[in-house]
């Protein structure tokens, strides 16, 4: 089907441009002299690329938890209406047992997406340090083993993309070559590293770290911990939660403005019961519930598991905070395609995936296409 969105706003190349934006098939193509099978008027309307989530464990009442293809497709679906269009399913530490089905699960689900499609998987450890535990189980942690992750990564079937990992564990320099040779990125948290053990990984080809500040050794002017390795070295990407309880906004924003938009990329690590709209709320078998726009354990506030954020009030969020629509673009989608090398996304150049979302004036999401078919809303 040739589609033609007419006379719209769209983020291209670091710009907002008005222009005719052409999608072929599943592409966008360049422009076409033959007749549009259909026509939307984009004219009020801002198109960006969709956005790409790399860590979240669940949403709309499902997780990676539940160990089912099902589950995994209704978050599929449930992320495409927040103009999602690429997601890494995260796989919390647990028994070997539970991740290895949880894998499977997602492998299962592949290729049969309603909304959302399956970019990859994020395995959230089991290398992780065993004082940064956090919302994991604390049952399922390992120190490093080269059979422990070949098992994983057997089991994806070639999905797994990312891990994250503490870097100062006794073997993880193993870890970090068998990383490299698979083609998973490794990613710094869960940990309690020294800044000289956060460098020696960035040396092993660690260079990412997971929702920076969070469960990780803070900066301090004698002791800069990880979270100095990640912010004073450009060879390091950092990802954020985005929901400004996780991390004070302006420290955000802080972070995307030193480091660039090319090097940090916003996540929602979102849990089962956002969105959720009836039942009794859990995230990884835990009872929760609201408290200051997080996740909190039932009858304890203080335990925080997790965000109910999405995609979209993230990036409603970065907007409001001062970033124009296109850096907020970048670090929602186009950062993350690149940080994975999923280079057919997370931009509406030529040549890419037709993914994208076209947003009103108030930035609220009208239509949303995912490999060029309309997902959400309707041809206008």
């Amino acid at each position: 089907m040739l589609t033609l969105i007419k006379d719209v706003m769209a983020v291209k190349d670091d710009l907002i441009t008005r222009t005719d934006l052409w999608i072929d098939g599943d592409t966008i193509a360049a422009a076409d002299a033959r007749t549009p099978d259909r026509v939307i008027e984009g004219s009020g309307l801002t198109a960006i690329p969709g956005f790409i989530d790399t860590h979240i464990h669940g949403i709309g009442g499902q997780g990676t938890e539940d160990g089912t293809a099902e589950a995994i497709l209704t978050m599929s679906e449930e992320l495409a209406k927040e103009g999602v269009t690429t997601f890494f399913p995260t796989i919390y530490t647990d028994t070997m047992e539970r991740i290895l089905n949880d894998e499977r699960a997602i492998v299962e689900a592949k290729g049969k997406e309603r909304g959302a499609i399956i970019g990859g998987i994020h395995v959230e450890g089991p290398f992780i340090a065993p004082g940064k535990i956090g919302a994991q189980n604390p049952l399922g942690r390992q120190d490093p083993s080269l059979e422990t992750f070949s098992a994983i990564i057997s089991a994806g079937r070639g999905l797994v993309k990312a891990m994250t990992c503490a870097p100062e564990l006794p073997g993880i320099e193993k870890i970090a070559k068998a990383a490299a040779e698979e083609g998973v990125a490794l990613l710094m948290g869960h940990t309690d590293a020294t800044y000289d053990e956060a460098m020696r990984g960035v040396g092993m080809g660690i260079r990412h770290t997971t929702h920076l500040f969070n469960a990780m050794s803070g900066l301090m002017h004698r002791y800069p911990g990880v979270v100095g390795a990640a912010l004073m070295h450009d060879d390091v990407n950092a990802e954020i939660i985005g929901d400004g309880r996780h991390v004070h906004k302006d420290i955000v924003m802080f972070v995307i403005r030193t480091k660039g938009t090319d090097k940090v990329a916003i996540i929602t690590d979102s849990l089962r019961p956002t969105n959720q709209r009836e039942g009794i709320l859990t995230a990884n078998g835990v009872e929760v519930e609201m408290g200051d726009g997080l996740w909190v354990t039932k009858g304890n506030p203080d335990l925080i598991q997790g965000s109910c954020l999405t995609m979209h009030k993230a990036f409603r969020n970065l907007v409001s905070w001062g970033l124009t629509i296109p850096e907020a673009s970048a670090v929602t989608s186009t950062t993350p395609a690149r940080i994975y090398g999923l280079d057919d996304r997370g931009s509406l150049k030529e040549g890419c995936r037709a993914d994208i979302v076209l947003l009103d004036s108030d930035l609220g999401i009208r239509k949303v296409f995912i490999g060029g078919e309309m997902i959400c809303g309707t041809a206008s």
